[in-house]
């Protein structure tokens, strides 16, 4: 054996013991091998009708429900895209990359009893849970244990990153989907200013002048995809008088909706929140509040329209 076969060997071996360490020093348990029986198995064959992501330390719980209008998050629209990337991968979880075999290791691996834990609930009633602990920041993953098993195993792959979401990650952004293709009439209020655009035969008017086109781009743009920049608590949303709104943006299409031959796309009601900088919105005929950034609504009420008061 020559001099460079050996050296290759060298570098083999030293790649297996790094790869090896880091479950030795974890893996404090009393002796053994390193068996990982059956591993980690979490497996749903029933129609799951709700999950709950317990926090730790009684921090309070994310339940996400499946009701006859669609999936829920504590109550509000979830966004069912979201949903269906859980559900893809919730009900077969597995994994054989054992981690730590002492229970002395549960807490500072985010496993103890107390700390976050998972709970799936089947349209059958039945209620199967498994603890979710920390990230592994030095291989990706979760730390998982099932209840009553002292074994603690690496999960990869996304639901981890799923399961960490908190309540405003779980709702959708996108609040509304306008067509600008038949958009015919865009009204806007700002304080006691008020603007029209209107597309005519010779393009957009505001009034009765020839509208700046690049602003009309410019608002026109955002309409496809008018998305939250967040959402308000709880008690800033009960608080939120929209009855007396700061401002508000109304889309008309060509329609027979009413007598005026026009159709209501979207209508936006907002209420400026000077301490944050942002606005709280709503859309006027729905009941759930969210956050728009100032960027956002200076697009949709432009200041060389619509004047700050």
């Amino acid at each position: 054996m020559n001099a460079k076969q050996l050296k290759v060997i060298a570098v083999v071996l030293g790649v297996a013991v790094l790869l090896y360490l880091p479950r030795l020093f974890r893996d404090s348990g009393e002796g053994g091998t390193l068996d990982v029986g059956d591993g980690f198995s979490f497996v749903v064959a029933d129609s799951i009708a709700g999950v709950n992501i317990v926090l730790a330390e009684n921090a309070g719980t994310v339940r996400l429900e499946r009701t006859d209008a669609g999936w829920t998050v504590d109550g509000y629209v979830a966004d069912e895209p979201k949903i269906r990337d859980l559900l893809d991968v919730i009900g077969q979880l597995s994994s054989s990359e054992l981690v730590a075999r002492n229970p002395s290791n549960h807490a500072s691996l985010g496993v103890a009893e107390g700390g976050r834990h998972v709970e799936v609930r089947t349209a059958g009633g039945e209620v199967r849970r498994f603890h979710l602990g920390s990230r592994d920041t030095r291989s990706g993953g979760y730390f998982v244990r099932l209840p009553g098993d002292d074994v603690v195993y690496r999960l990869d792959g996304p639901a981890g990153g799923y399961l960490n979401r908190d309540r405003d990650g779980w709702r959708p952004r996108l609040i509304a989907s306008v067509d600008t293709a038949g958009v015919r009439e865009v009204l806007m209020r700002r304080g006691e200013r008020e603007a029209v655009l209107r597309r005519s035969d010779d393009g957009w008017l505001a009034g009765d002048a020839p509208a700046d086109s690049a602003l009309v781009q410019r608002l026109l743009a955002i309409l496809p995809s008018v998305s939250a920049s967040g959402f308000p608590t709880e008690e800033e949303e009960a608080a939120a008088d929209f009855a007396l709104a700061d401002g508000s943006f109304e889309v008309f299409s060509e329609g027979s909706a009413d007598v005026t031959g026009r159709r209501l796309e979207l209508a936006i009601l907002l209420l400026e929140d000077e301490e944050r900088g942002d606005w709280v919105a709503r859309v006027a005929d729905g009941t759930e509040a969210f956050r728009l950034s100032s960027l956002t609504v200076d697009r949709l009420l432009p200041e060389t329209l619509v004047p700050v008061p």
